[in-house]
C-alpha cells in the first residue's frame, strides 16, 4: 500500500471544523467524499496534522492516506480537486514512506492570527481577521508575548476539561515549547506568527484574548508568568473569535 500526503488549503468558514461530525458539513468530510469519488471506493484518511476548529483556515494542513493505487500523483491532485468543493483545495500530493503519520510525524506547526485595529470593519477582511476598533499599545503586546516563548504549561490558555475528554488516560501534558512570538503591523492589520511543536485546545485563540487585553490596558506584560503559573484558565483572557486564525504551516 502506497502511503500519500497532501497539503490542503481550505476556507473554514464554509465547515463546522475539520474533523467528521454528524449531520454537519467539515474538511474531513469533504476530503474523504472526493478521494472516495476519485478512486471509485471509499477512502479513509489516515491522519491530519491537526483538527482545526469550526471557522479556522489553514494554507498548509497536512492529512495522510493509504491506497493500492498506481496512479500518478498529480493525476491525484488534479482528480481530487475535480470532486472538492471550491473552498477546499489540494495544493501538493506526495509519496511518504510507510510510517508516515501526518499527526505524530509533526515536529512544529506554524499558525497566524490576524487582527484588523482601526475604528471602521474592512469588508474585504470579513472571516480573514478579527475587527478591533479599540487603540492597541502594540510595544506592550510585544512585551507581554516575550513572557510566552519558551517551555511552558499552558494550562491556563486551554479547557482542560475539553483536552481530557475523550481521552482513555488522564496523563495528559499540557507542556509546549513555543518560538518567540512575532506581531507584524502592516497598516491596520496585525499578524501574530506562533510557532510550537504542539497547540492545546484554543490555546492560540486564549493567548490573543490575553494579549488584546494587555493591548488594551485591561492588564499587564508583567501579568503573564502569573497566569501562566497559575495553571488554570480562569485566569487569562477571552476565547476570541475563530475567523482571524489559520494552519499556516506544519514542518516534519
Amino acid at each position: 500500500m502506497r502511503n500519500i500526503k497532501l497539503v490542503l488549503e481550505y476556507d473554514g468558514a464554509a465547515f463546522f471544523g475539520f474533523q467528521r461530525q454528524p449531520g454537519k458539513p467539515t474538511v474531513q468530510e469533504a476530503l474523504e467524499k472526493a478521494l472516495s469519488a476519485f478512486f471509485d471506493h471509499p477512502v479513509k484518511i489516515s491522519a491530519a496534522s491537526g483538527r482545526t476548529d469550526t471557522g479556522v483556515h489553514a494554507e498548509g494542513q497536512v492529512v495522510n492516506f493509504r491506497t493500492g493505487s498506481g496512479r500518478e500523483l498529480s493525476h491525484i491532485q488534479r482528480g481530487v480537486n475535480a470532486y472538492l468543493p471550491s473552498a477546499i483545495v489540494v495544493k501538493s500530493a506526495v509519496e511518504v514512506p510507510a510510517d508516515f503519520h501526518a499527526r505524530y510525524s509533526a515536529r512544529s506547526k506554524v499558525y497566524e492570527y490576524r487582527v484588523w485595529n482601526s475604528p471602521f470593519r474592512a469588508p474585504l477582511l470579513a472571516g480573514r481577521a478579527y475587527h478591533v476598533p479599540f487603540r492597541l499599545d502594540l510595544a506592550a503586546m510585544r512585551k507581554a508575548a516575550r513572557h510566552l516563548s519558551g517551555r511552558h504549561d499552558f494550562r491556563s490558555f486551554t479547557s482542560e476539561a475539553a483536552v481530557l475528554k475523550g481521552r482513555s488516560s488522564r496523563k495528559v501534558s499540557f507542556t509546549r515549547t513555543l518560538r518567540p512570538i512575532r506581531i507584524k503591523k502592516e497598516n491596520g492589520l496585525l499578524v501574530f506568527r506562533f510557532e510550537g511543536d504542539g497547540f492545546l485546545y484554543h490555546m492560540v485563540r486564549n493567548i490573543m484574548g490575553t494579549l488584546l487585553e494587555v493591548g488594551r490596558g485591561k492588564r499587564q506584560p508583567s501579568d503573564i508568568p502569573s497566569i501562566l503559573k497559575a495553571k488554570s484558565r480562569c485566569f487569562s483572557g477571552q476565547t476570541i473569535p475563530s475567523c482571524g486564525l489559520t494552519l499556516i504551516k506544519v514542518f516534519y
